[in-house]
């Protein structure tokens, strides 16, 4: 039997990685924490759209990760696997942090200091041996974004023994005829709400998106934990619509939680149980109204991760001269965001599907450019 092509499941991804462009944008303008490049006017909406977005959009992307190496892993061996996570994530992990982020920390020091740095050629070399701060906030190393990447290759060698005893039918229905309950599948937001008292290194917790990796994976191994999302969706909907706000107020109330314990507990618990809900009211919402085919859909798919890899980087070159601008913050916003989208897509669009290098170094497949090749030879014989 054929493998199901579940188009929601590739919109969702998709409308994820065009998340970032708002969200990132938004960065420039926030009052929670430091970024590359930061406007002198900042924004309390734009800070609030940050924390309300940021509960959900990541978590997303490690669920529908982990949703597509179960569809991987039903057609291929764990060999084959592991070679297209090394081809399709270390690879580009690596051209990534050697040639798309170092600029990011370039304008940074240039933005925070005023001052450039004696050159690019030896900011580089500060630049690869600064290992102050992973945030590379102010000029130091970092994987920046990547660090997505760099987590999902990790957690996908990790879980990989976790999926291979899933692959049994024998073992996998016994595990979920016990998930496909619905209160028991509702409650596992606890296991969010645990793994958040582990190690989180650079402010990012893998124990956290690990749970979210594997629960994609178990979610999408059988038919029925998408009909209870479809069943439950509108429900859930109104409970988030609910206990979010809430959220946000006990959060403004009680900033400093150190000092109150049992309120510490209630907000975590609170938190991770508006993260896990909302995904699957997403995931509800997403099979119903995006699970259909488009001509788009095959281009967008290619295009998403390589614009991913270079989209923040993009977005801090063009932050540091729009922001210099005499404009005021929205427009200013607007400027970066789609400023920022435009040219993610040209250098998609005319540089990384162009060759077979390119395509390699940023994780698209390459087999893709012999059809298109071949294209332009029929046309050329035909003229």
């Amino acid at each position: 039997m054929g493998v199901i092509r579940r188009y929601d499941m590739d919109w969702l991804r998709i409308f994820g990685i065009l998340l970032l462009f708002p969200f990132h944008s938004a960065r420039v303008f926030d009052h929670w924490d430091p970024f590359y490049v930061k406007n002198e006017t900042l924004s309390w909406g734009l800070s609030w759209f940050i924390s309300i977005t940021n509960l959900w959009f990541m978590p997303l992307l490690f669920w529908l990760a982990g949703s597509a190496s179960w569809y991987a892993l039903k057609t291929k061996s764990s060999a084959f696997y592991i070679k297209e996570r090394i081809q399709r994530l270390l690879i580009p992990l690596v051209t990534g942090v050697i040639l798309i982020v170092p600029p990011q920390g370039y304008y940074a020091i240039l933005d925070h200091t005023g001052e450039a740095p004696d050159s690019y050629f030896i900011f580089l070399k500060k630049f690869f041996t600064d290992f102050s701060d992973l945030s590379g906030y102010f000029g130091s190393f970092t994987p920046a974004h990547l660090w997505f990447i760099l987590y999902l290759f990790v957690l996908s060698v990790a879980a990989l023994p976790i999926f291979l005893i899933l692959k049994s039918e024998q073992r996998r229905s016994s595990i979920n005829n016990f998930l496909a309950q619905p209160f028991v599948y509702i409650m596992l937001f606890i296991l969010l709400a645990l793994s958040t008292a582990l190690p989180a290194p650079g402010g990012q917790n893998p124990f956290y998106f690990f749970v979210l990796f594997v629960m994609g994976y178990i979610s999408s191994s059988d038919l029925r934990f998408q009909q209870m999302l479809n069943r439950l969706r509108s429900k859930l909907l109104i409970s988030i619509m609910i206990l979010v706000p809430v959220w946000i107020f006990l959060a403004r109330v009680y900033p400093h939680v150190d000092n109150f314990p049992a309120m510490a507990i209630l907000l975590t618990l609170l938190r991770s149980f508006n993260v896990w809900v909302g995904l699957l009211v997403i995931l509800g919402y997403g099979y119903k109204f995006l699970n259909f085919q488009h001509r788009l859909l095959p281009y967008l798919n290619e295009a998403a991760f390589p614009v991913y890899i270079i989209h923040q980087t993009a977005l801090v070159i063009v932050g540091y001269y729009m922001i210099r601008l005499n404009l005021g913050v929205p427009l200013k916003y607007l400027l970066i965001m789609f400023s920022t989208l435009t040219v993610s897509l040209l250098i998609y669009e005319f540089i990384i599907k162009r060759t077979s290098i390119t395509r390699l170094l940023f994780g698209v497949k390459i087999k893709k450019i012999i059809s298109v090749l071949e294209d332009s030879k029929n046309k050329n014989l035909k003229s």
